[in-house]
C-alpha cells in the first residue's frame, strides 16, 4: 500500500506563535529532511531538530481519535514545514522570499496560516495573497486568551463562513486547541475568497493566466508575483517558457506599470490590505478589556516616556544578568562547585595517570584542559549566558523590541540607519555572527555596510558580555559605566561619520507593531535552554582546543617569544602586563574564551588594565566566525576595510583610555 505525502507550510506574521505550535505538535520526534527548505536550516539547528519537518502519520490523525485507516485505503501523510515570519508574500525581504519561493517552486500542498486575533488584518492580507496559489488552507487563531483579555473577540464561525476555510482557536503556549489541527489539515479546503484588484491589474492577471496555463504551479499565483516583480517568478518564467511567452509577459507587465502611478507591488498590497480591513471589521468585536498592556505599549514607544522605560529595562537586565547571574550564581557554580569540589575530586580521581606531561596538560592552573577549558566554559560562561538568553527571550516574547525600534528610529537615522536597524544591532548582543547575517533585512547597501561596521566595532556578543560582567563584578559601578559608555559613544560617533562618508540611499521605515503581551514563560525557558545548549556544543570544543594550544605554546617557549614581540604595543601603548598576550591570543580564537582567560589571570592586572583589555578585545578582535561571515556578506574590499579600521582604532582606543586613567589617577576601585 502506497501512502502519499502532502507538505503543509506553517505561514504567519512575526511573533504569532508559529514555532510554538510546531514544537508542540512535534513533541520529541525528529525526522531527516528529504527536501531542502532554504532559509530555515539555521533555525532548525537552534531548535535541535535535524530538519524543520515533522511527519504526521495519517493512521493517527486522518479521521480523528479512535478511528484508523481502513484496510486497503491510502491516505496522505502530512509533513509540516515551519517557515520564518512573513509580513507579506509581495516583498523582497529574506524571510518573505523564503516562504514565497517555496510556493513558487510548487513544493507546498497546503498551508497552516497562524494568526494573532489582536491583529487579524495582517493575517487576512496574507490569506488574500495565498488565494492566488489555489492551495488548501487551515487558519489557527493563536493567543486567543490574550486577545480576549484585551477585549478583542473574533467570530470564528463568521470568519470560516466568509473565507471558506476551517478556523481553530489555539493557545499554543498551553497546548490548547492544537489536538484539532492534524485532522483539519487532512480535510483542508481552498479559500473561496475572491480578492478584487484595480481594473488594469485584474485584466492583466486574466491575460497572464491564459498565457501561463502550462505553468508548473497555479498560473494566477505566478501571474500575481510577476506583476509584483518578484525575482523568483521571473526565474520560473524563464526556465519553463520560451522567449515568445517571456516577451509577451514583459509587455503586459510593462503596460500595467505604465498605467499605474506607483509600483504594481504597492498598488496590489494596498488593495489587499484594504479588503483585509473590511473583512476584519465584519468578524472582530472590540469590548472593554484590560487596558494596562496597551497603555504600557504606547508609553514604551513614546518619545518622552519611552526613554525612562528603556532605562528601566536596561537596569533590570543588568541586575538580573550582571548582579544575580554573574555574581551569586557564578560564585555558587564556578567557585564553590567547580573549583572547591570538582577540581580537587577530578585531580584525585585521575592521579593514577603515570605521565606528568598529561597531568600538566589536564590540570595546569594557567592552561590546563580541566580548569581553563572545561570548568571555565561550564562554570563561568554558561551560567551568565543562560540568564542573558533568558532575559533577551523575555523581551522578544513580550513584543518590546519593535517598540524599541520606533523609539530609536530618529537616533539611528543620524547614523544612516532607521528603526529597522535595531534588530541586527540588538541581535549583536546575542551573537555578532548571527547579527551580521540579519543585516540582509536592511534595504540598502549603505545600511548593511554601516550596520556591519557598528557590529564589529562595538557590540560584545552574549558570551563575551557574560564574562565581561563577571570580570567587572569586583570593580566599582563606574568601571561598567565607563566601558559600556565608551562602546555606546563610539558606536554613535562612528555611525554618524559613516553616514557622512558612505554614499548611498536611505530606506523608509515601515513597521507594524505587535501588541505588548505577557511572555509565555515555559516556551521562553525552553528557547533559552536550547540556545545555551547550542552554545556549549559549539564553544566547549573550542575552549578545550584553545587551552591545549596555549599549553603547547607555553611549553615550547613560543608564548614568551610572542610576549617579547608584542611588548612595545601591549606594554608601551596599552600599559598591560605580559599576560595580556595570552588573553588576546585566545580572543582571536573565540572572544569569550579570551575574556574568561582574563578572569583567570586577573591577579596580574590592576583595575585600569582590566578595563583597557576589555575595550581592546571587544573592538580589536572579532571572532573567527564573525570574520568569515563579514567577508561573505560584504565582500573582500569592504570587509578588509572594516577589519583594518577596527584593528587600528582598537589599539588607539585602548592607549587613550590607559592614558586618561593614568593621567587623572582613575582607579575604579
Amino acid at each position: 500500500m502506497t501512502v502519499d505525502v502532502r507538505q503543509f507550510l506553517i505561514l504567519g506574521n512575526v511573533k504569532v506563535g508559529k514555532t510554538t505550535i510546531f514544537e508542540r505538535l512535534a513533541g520529541n520526534r525528529k525526522f531527516d529532511a528529504d527536501v531542502s527548505t532554504r532559509g530555515v536550516a539555521l533555525r532548525a539547528a537552534e531548535l535541535g531538530y535535524s530538519s524543520r519537518k515533522l511527519l504526521f502519520k495519517a493512521k493517527a490523525f486522518f479521521t480523528g481519535k479512535g478511528e484508523s485507516r481502513k484496510a486497503g485505503q491510502s491516505y496522505p501523510d502530512i509533513v509540516l514545514i515551519d517557515g520564518p515570519g512573513a509580513s507579506s508574500l509581495i516583498s523582497e525581504g529574506e524571510d518573505e522570499t523564503c516562504c514565497r519561493d517555496l510556493l513558487l517552486e510548487g513544493k507546498i500542498d497546503g498551508l497552516l496560516l497562524v494568526a494573532d486575533p489582536r491583529n487579524l488584518r495582517r493575517a487576512l492580507m496574507l490569506l488574500l495573497q495565498i488565494v492566488a496559489f489555489d492551495l488548501p488552507v487551515v487558519m489557527a487563531l493563536n493567543m486567543e486568551d490574550e486577545a480576549q483579555s484585551q477585549g478583542i473577540f473574533v467570530d470564528r464561525e463568521e470568519l470560516s463562513k466568509q473565507t471558506g476555510i476551517d478556523v481553530v482557536a489555539t493557545v499554543a503556549s498551553e497546548g490548547h486547541g492544537l489536538h484539532r489541527i492534524p485532522a483539519m489539515l487532512h480535510k483542508a479546503e481552498r479559500s473561496k475568497i475572491k480578492p478584487k484588484y484595480p481594473v488594469v491589474v485584474e485584466e492583466a492577471l486574466n491575460d497572464l493566466e491564459k498565457i501561463l496555463s502550462a505553468a508548473p504551479i497555479r498560473p494566477r499565483g505566478l501571474a500575481l508575483m510577476l506583476l509584483a516583480d518578484m525575482s523568483k517568478a521571473w526565474e520560473i518564467l524563464k526556465n519553463n517558457f520560451g522567449r515568445g511567452v517571456e516577451r509577451e509577459v514583459k509587455r503586459i507587465v510593462s503596460k500595467v506599470s505604465d498605467a499605474l502611478s506607483r509600483p504594481a507591488s504597492v498598488v496590489i498590497t494596498e488593495s489587499l490590505y484594504d479588503q483585509a480591513g473590511v473583512l476584519t471589521s465584519q468578524v472582530v468585536q472590540k469590548k472593554e478589556g484590560y487596558k494596562l498592556p496597551g497603555a504600557l505599549g504606547r508609553a514604551a514607544e513614546h518619545p518622552l516616556w519611552g526613554l525612562p522605560i528603556a532605562a528601566v529595562v536596561l537596569a533590570v537586565g543588568y541586575l538580573f544578568v550582571g548582579e544575580f547571574g554573574a555574581g551569586m550564581v557564578v560564585d555558587a557554580i564556578d567557585v564553590h562547585l567547580f573549583k572547591e569540589l570538582l577540581l580537587p575530586f577530578t585531580e584525585h580521581a585521575l592521579s593514577f595517570i603515570p605521565w606528568q606531561i598529561v597531568k600538566d596538560a589536564l590540570f595546569d592552573p594557567d592552561f590546563g584542559l580541566v580548569p581553563t577549558g572545561l570548568f571555565l566554559a561550564l562554570g563561568l560562561v554558561m551560567p551568565v549566558l543562560f540568564f542573558f538568553y533568558l532575559y533577551f527571550a523575555l523581551l522578544e516574547d513580550s513584543g518590546y523590541l519593535p517598540r524599541l525600534s520606533v523609539l530609536l528610529d530618529k537616533i539611528l537615522r543620524k547614523m544612516g540607519l532607521n528603526g529597522k536597524g535595531v534588530l541586527p544591532l540588538v541581535l549583536g548582543f546575542s551573537c555578532v555572527t548571527m547579527a551580521l547575517l540579519t543585516t540582509r533585512i536592511l534595504d540598502t547597501k549603505k545600511e548593511r555596510i554601516i550596520a556591519s561596521l557598528l557590529l564589529i566595532l562595538g557590540f560584545p556578543c552574549a558570551p563575551l558580555l557574560a564574562v565581561m560582567l563577571v570580570v567587572l563584578k569586583p570593580l566599582s559601578i563606574y568601571a561598567a559605566l565607563t566601558i559600556f559608555g565608551w562602546l555606546a559613544v563610539q558606536v554613535l560617533v562612528f555611525g554618524m561619520l559613516a553616514n557622512k562618508l558612505i554614499k548611498g540611499e536611505k530606506a523608509e521605515f515601515i513597521l507594524e507593531i505587535p501588541p505588548l503581551r505577557r511572555p509565555s514563560f515555559m516556551p521562553v525557558l525552553a528557547r533559552t535552554g536550547r540556545r545555551t545548549v547550542l552554545f556549549i556544543r559549539e564553544a566547549l570544543p573550542i575552549f578545550l582546543f584553545a587551552s591545549l594550544l596555549m599549553f603547547t605554546l607555553d611549553r615550547l617557549g613560543t608564548l614568551n617569544w610572542l610576549e617579547d614581540l608584542s611588548r612595545p604595543v601591549v606594554h608601551g601603548v596599552l600599559g598591560l602586563p605580559d599576560q595580556a598576550v595570552q588573553v588576546f591570543f585566545k580572543t582571536f580564537i573565540r572572544r569569550e574564551n579570551g575574556a574568561a582567560e582574563l578572569d583567570l589571570v586577573r591577579s596580574h592586572f590592576d583595575s585600569v588594565q582590566v578595563l583597557v583589555t576589555l575595550l581592546v578585545m571587544t573592538v580589536f578582535t572579532p571572532c573567527m566566525n564573525s570574520t568569515i561571515v563579514l567577508f561573505k556578506e560584504q565582500g573582500i574590499k569592504v570587509a578588509t576595510a572594516i577589519l583594518v579600521f577596527v584593528s587600528i582604532y582598537g589599539i588607539l582606543a585602548g592607549g587613550v583610555l590607559n592614558w586618561i586613567c593614568r593621567t587623572f589617577s582613575i582607579t575604579f576601585t
